[in-house]
C-alpha cells in the first residue's frame, strides 16, 4: 500500500493532538489542583466526589443548626442568671426592710429601688437573640412581655398576673408547648427554648408579681393596692423573703437544664466536626492532584508534545518542490 503526504499528513495531527490533549489534561490538573474537571474523566471518582460533598454538606447544615443552639442557649442561660441576680438583690433588701429599725423614708427608698428591678425585670425576660425573643415561644417577632395601664402582666397578650385578682388569670397549657427546636441530627430535634409562663411563673408565683407584693409591702399596702394592718407590714415582707428564696431555687433549677443541653450540644458539635474533618479528607483523596506526580506527568507529555513538532518539521514538506527531492 502506498503511503501518500496526506496519510502521513493526517496520522501525524491525530497524534500531535493526542499529546497537545495529554499536556493540556496535566497542565488543568497543577492549575486548579483537581484529578478531574468532567465526569468523564474519572466516573468512579466523580461519584465518590458527589457522595463525598454531599454528607459534608449534610454535616455542616446540622452543625450550623448545633452553633445556633448553642448560641440560644446561651443567651437564656445569660438572662436567666440576671434574672437570679434581680431576685438575689431583692432577698437582700427584703432581709434589710423586715428590720423593725427602718424608718418609713428607708424603706422608701428600698421601695423605689424595686421599681427599678420590676422594669429591668421585664427588660430580661424580653431578651433577644438574632431579632428574636427567647422566651416568646413561637412569638418570637413581639415583645412576649407586656404592662398594661391597669398594672396587669401581658405574656403574649395573656394576663400572667392581675395585681387585683391573683386568681384572675389566663389559662397557659398550651403555650407552655410551645419551643423553638433545632435538628441536630438526622430526626433528632432538641427544644432550646424556655416559655415565659414557666419563666416567671404564673399569678403569685410569679416574679413579677413578687417584686410588686414586695414594693407595695413597703409602701404599708397589700397585693391588692389596700393598706396592711398594723404589724403586718414586716410579716409581708417576711413572706416575701421566702418566696425570693424559694424562686431563686426554680431559677438556678431551669439555669441547671440549661447547661444540661448545652453539654450535650458540645458533644455533639466535636462528633459533627470529627466527620467534617473525615469527609473533607475522602474528598480530597478523590479530588486533589498529586502535584508531584501530575508535574512529571506533564514534562513528559510537554516532551513528547515537543518531540511531536520537530518530527512533523521534518515529515510535512513545505513545498512541492521539496516533495519532488
Amino acid at each position: 500500500m502506498r503511503v501518500t503526504n496526506s496519510m502521513l499528513i493526517n496520522r501525524f495531527m491525530q497524534n500531535l493532538n493526542n499529546n497537545a490533549g495529554r499536556m493540556e489534561k496535566y497542565h488543568s490538573q497543577l492549575t486548579t489542583g483537581k484529578r478531574f474537571s468532567r465526569p468523564s474523566d474519572d466516573p468512579v471518582g466523580i461519584t465518590r466526589s458527589l457522595q463525598a460533598r454531599r454528607d459534608l454538606s449534610i454535616v455542616k447544615k446540622y452543625s450550623d443548626n448545633v452553633n445556633d443552639a448553642q448560641t440560644f442557649l446561651h443567651e437564656t442561660e445569660t438572662a436567666l442568671m440576671e434574672i437570679n441576680s434581680i431576685l438575689g438583690r431583692a432577698y437582700e433588701l427584703a432581709g434589710d426592710a423586715a428590720n423593725d429599725t427602718k424608718t418609713p423614708e428607708d424603706r422608701q427608698h428600698i421601695q423605689k429601688e424595686i421599681e427599678q428591678l420590676k422594669q429591668q425585670l421585664i427588660n430580661t425576660a424580653n431578651s433577644d437573640f438574632a431579632g428574636r425573643y427567647i422566651f416568646g415561644g413561637y412569638n418570637t417577632v413581639d415583645k412576649p412581655f407586656k404592662v398594661d395601664d391597669d398594672g396587669n402582666l401581658l405574656y403574649n397578650g395573656k394576663v400572667l398576673y392581675n395585681p387585683n385578682d391573683l386568681a384572675g388569670v389566663d389559662n397557659f397549657d398550651g403555650l407552655k408547648n410551645e419551643g423553638i427546636k433545632y435538628e441536630i441530627g438526622p430526626g433528632v430535634y432538641m427544644d432550646v427554648s424556655t416559655p415565659g409562663c414557666e419563666l416567671l411563673g404564673i399569678g403569685d408565683k410569679n416574679v413579677y408579681a413578687m417584686l410588686d407584693k414586695f414594693s407595695k409591702a413597703l409602701e404599708g399596702k397589700n397585693s391588692n393596692g389596700d393598706p396592711l394592718e398594723n404589724g403586718k407590714q414586716t410579716e409581708v415582707i417576711n413572706e416575701c423573703i421566702g418566696l425570693f428564696q424559694g424562686k431563686s431555687s426554680d431559677i438556678l433549677s431551669q439555669v441547671a437544664e440549661v447547661g444540661g443541653k448545652t453539654n450535650r450540644l458540645e458533644l455533639v458539635a466535636k462528633r459533627f466536626q470529627n466527620d467534617e474533618d473525615n469527609y473533607k479528607k475522602i474528598k480530597s483523596e478523590v479530588e486533589d492532584v498529586d502535584q508531584e506526580e501530575a508535574t512529571i506527568e506533564f514534562k513528559m507529555a510537554e516532551m513528547a508534545y515537543r518531540s511531536s513538532l520537530a518530527v512533523g518539521a521534518r515529515i510535512i514538506q513545505p513545498t512541492l518542490i521539496d516533495f519532488l527531492r
